[in-house]
């Protein structure tokens, strides 16, 4: 909603909440002019209420005829029309208080006070309405006490009332703010609700037509597959069926995906990988689903791409699986499809990468790669109702990366996705050795094979950090008892005590122990014990044989170095 339509709204708003406060409004106001007809001239007070009735009819009026057709005319008009109306109120206000009774008086200051409590609380759906309203109560309390600063008798009292007034002022002030704010932010939730309600019913209807194309392949094959004599179209029909059945797991994974990522269970880890070998990972099977044995995939890692940086691996191929299924969509089953995967930086960003999926099939011609990442021979595709499901999972997950995805058309017509993400590069290890960035930094590396602590103690050498070796959990939460550390390199496939039974013990020990930073070092290198390590509580993750980039960069991400001096 732009700022003039929701501008809009706030006056219609505001005309249907004093639609509904205007019979006990009336009443109100009606009994204040009884009340104040018996202390002073009738036909005053007869004056001023008809004014005031006056006023309510006018503004009702302007109000209909705004929401017909809205101009600044009839919005001075309303506003106008408010002000004038509690001006007219302030009369008997005014004149009760010229009276010498005191509590008279007070009859008079509670109109106003009663005028302010009406304008915070009913008018504060649109701020300039409830101001402009609140105006002639408002001068008319501060003209109270000030009428008497200059006389010299009561002008000491009458600094002291005005700054009580002030501050009263100052109160209904803030009041019709925030509930100016509160309303703003009600609506702004109500919108939200009702573009999640129809974004959630336009997903069902399409989960229910994406469901019921296998479904309906399933149950058809299934009948002719029943009463088919021939081998060779029986085949056919099982090979149906399998087709059917793997866009129906594909079909529940993504609803499962879009689930935990609408119910923000799906978190952003991001870990020190090498871009070149997570993209590889994209050949899988898991990732191209039904295309896993039809499509070759060509991954094109531009030089300027560093080897290592911080991303989440996880979700990335994630999205890298749905755009390239969205990309290899249109391939008839059978099909030999080619998918390449080019990867450079984003143009002009050293802190961003640009990932380009270009599909092709053995009967067509892909469009080049200069035409596929020109952004001016581009353009964004037609939405298809059929990739409604696909693309609200790939954009959310893209958004919990800081990514931005993208389906594409070539001059062509044929399909081009992007993703573009946050890409953290990762120094290599100061020629000085660490040192040079932490001073003295300390480290216990446990692992219950020798051979494997002799390498690791020779990497941390090489870079000047002093470490100590352990060859169990047990030992490693003896040290860590008896000795300060920065940090630990767990191994977690340890007998007696394993890497997470010592994790355990470290986070449940001391403060001083519990919070020391833990990387995990593991020669299990899947995707799953990755991110269950991570959800342990894990400082980072490293995968053997153990690179010393790698390495560093685990470090740098798990103990940050001090400032500077």
């Amino acid at each position: 909603m732009t700022d003039r339509s929701y501008w809009h709204d706030e006056i219609l708003r505001q005309g249907q909440r004093l639609e509904s406060d205007l019979v006990s409004r009336q009443v109100g106001i009606l009994l204040a002019y009884i009340l104040a007809a018996i202390l002073i001239p009738f036909w005053v007070v007869f004056l001023a209420y008809l004014g005031n009735v006056l006023s309510e009819v006018m503004m009702s009026r302007l109000l209909r005829k705004f929401a017909i057709e809205p101009s600044r005319g009839l919005y001075a008009g309303i506003l106008g029309v408010s002000a004038f109306g509690f001006a007219l109120f302030t009369i008997p206000a005014i004149l009760l208080w010229q009276m010498e009774e005191p509590l008279i008086k007070v009859t008079g200051f509670l109109y106003l006070v009663g005028a302010l409590l009406n304008v915070s609380v009913m008018r504060s759906t649109h701020l300039a309405i409830g101001i402009a309203t609140g105006l002639p109560p408002a001068l008319v309390l501060l003209w109270l006490p000030l009428q008497h600063v200059f006389d010299f008798g009561q002008r000491f009292s009458a600094v002291i009332a005005t700054a009580g007034i002030a501050t009263l002022l100052g109160y209904f002030l803030s009041s019709l703010i925030q509930n100016n704010r509160a309303q703003r932010q009600l609506v702004d939730a109500a919108h939200r609700d009702r573009d999640a309600s129809l974004e959630k019913s336009n997903l069902l209807r399409t989960l229910g037509h994406e469901v019921r194309t296998p479904l309906n392949s399933i149950l058809g094959h299934s009948q002719m597959l029943r009463g088919e004599h021939d081998a060779a179209a029986a085949g056919r029909h099982t090979s149906a069926i399998e087709w059917a059945a793997r866009d129906l797991q594909m079909l529940v994974d993504d609803v499962l995906d879009l689930a935990s990522v609408t119910e923000h269970e799906m978190m952003f880890r991001p870990v020190t990988a090498s871009i070149r070998r997570e993209l590889l990972r994209v050949k899988s099977p898991q990732a191209l689903g039904p295309f896993s044995d039809l499509a070759k995939v060509e991954i094109d890692v531009a030089d300027e791409v560093p080897e290592i940086g911080r991303f989440d691996p996880i979700l990335l191929r994630r999205c890298l699986g749905g755009l390239a299924l969205i990309s290899l969509g249109n391939r008839k089953r059978g099909d030999a499809a080619e998918l390449s995967i080019r990867c450079a930086l984003a143009p002009g960003r050293q802190d961003r990468l640009r990932l380009t999926l270009i599909a092709s099939s053995a009967t067509g011609k892909a469009p080049s790669r200069r035409v596929a990442e020109n952004d001016a021979q581009v353009r964004p595709a037609i939405p298809d109702p059929r990739e409604s499901l696909s693309k609200s999972l790939i954009n959310g997950i893209a958004a919990i990366m800081g990514a931005e995805a993208s389906i594409l058309r070539a001059p062509d017509n044929s399909t081009v996705t992007r993703i573009e993400l946050p890409f953290v590069t990762v120094p290599d290890p100061p020629p000085t050795g660490a040192e040079q960035v932490y001073g003295r930094l300390n480290v216990l590396v446990v692992d219950d094979i020798a051979s494997n602590r002799m390498v690791m103690m020779q990497l941390l050498r090489s870079m000047r950090i002093d470490a100590v070796e352990v060859p169990g959990g047990r030992e490693a939460i003896q040290f860590l008892a008896a000795h300060e550390f920065d940090l630990v390199l767990l191994d977690m496939n340890m007998p007696e005590m394993d890497g997470e039974a010592t994790l355990s013990a470290i986070r449940s020990g001391p403060e001083t122990v519990a919070l020391t930073p833990v990387i995990a070092v593991t020669a299990d290198a899947s995707t799953h014990q990755r991110e269950h390590y991570i959800a342990l509580g894990m400082d980072g993750y490293l995968s053997k044989p153990v690179d010393r980039n790698l390495l560093w960069a685990e470090i740098l991400a798990a103990v940050p170095p001090p400032p500077p001096l």
